[in-house]
């Protein structure tokens, strides 16, 4: 669900703000708190200083992503100065006109196929083990999300995921094994007599709010790339909204 709300009063010291832009054509993120809120800009601050940011031009374009709970506030605005010199960890962007609320609660999947990467999590140790296997996502959400495999998985598994949005960019996150459900198309086995795929329901018990709102804002920017593109095709209708199903954690 997504809401256009005003900025006023929504942005305060402290906030965790997510700042994604491409710098030379690849795509980057700053994590970043609010140190400062100006009636024209944000003062966001980072963890260390980050040299990326002696690349950034000014009045660039960038994305933000605000942690909320049960929401992320997302918003476009545009990179103003490094605060403090060539080791700064201090910059300024412009205070976005609008931002949008895009809820987690009644968190709905979005069909999209991503490759990702698990491992299981060793229930004494909590660390990861064994070698990681590669499959590929069905549908995706802040919550969990749903994928297709051949390994040996039960109800009740913890797994290790690491998942790739965009270039470079990767989330790692903790999540439980909901549902086990033979994979539609497929038969009782595979080829050569093999056991067949299986569709693995996961819903996430480790994951950051941060990475939620990634997440999120992933999802958003998919769904208006495929509209766009299917607006370029001549001829072609108009896009349908995708159907959003709640996730059956």
């Amino acid at each position: 669900m997504i809401d256009r709300e005003s900025v006023e009063d929504e942005l305060a010291i402290q906030d965790r703000v997510l700042v994604e832009a491409e710098i030379y054509g690849r795509p980057v993120s700053f994590r970043t708190v609010i140190v400062r809120a100006c009636p024209t800009e944000l003062w966001l601050g980072l963890a260390s200083p980050d040299g990326r940011l002696e690349a950034m031009r000014q009045n660039q374009t960038v994305r933000l992503t605000v942690a909320r709970d049960g929401a992320a506030l997302l918003g476009q605005s545009v990179f103003l100065r490094p605060l403090g010199g060539s080791r700064s960890r201090v910059f300024a962007v412009v205070v976005p006109a609008a931002l949008e609320r895009a809820q987690r609660r009644g968190y709905v999947r979005y069909p999209i196929d991503l490759p990702i990467r698990f491992r299981h999590v060793d229930p004494a140790t909590w660390e990861p083990r064994g070698k990681a296997a590669t499959t590929v996502t069905r549908n995706l959400s802040p919550g969990g999300l749903l994928f297709v495999s051949d390994t040996a998985i039960n109800v009740g598994d913890d797994l290790d995921l690491t998942l790739p949005l965009a270039g470079v960019d990767r989330v790692s996150m903790n999540g439980v094994v909901k549902r086990l459900a033979r994979a539609a198309g497929d038969g009782a086995s595979g080829p050569n007599g093999q056991p067949g795929r299986t569709e693995v329901a996961v819903k996430f018990t480790r994951i950051t709010s941060l990475d939620q709102n990634r997440i999120v804002r992933f999802i958003l920017l998919t769904e208006h790339r495929r509209r766009e593109a299917a607006l370029r095709v001549p001829g072609a209708p108009a896009a349908e909204p995708t159907a959003a199903t709640p996730l059956a954690h």
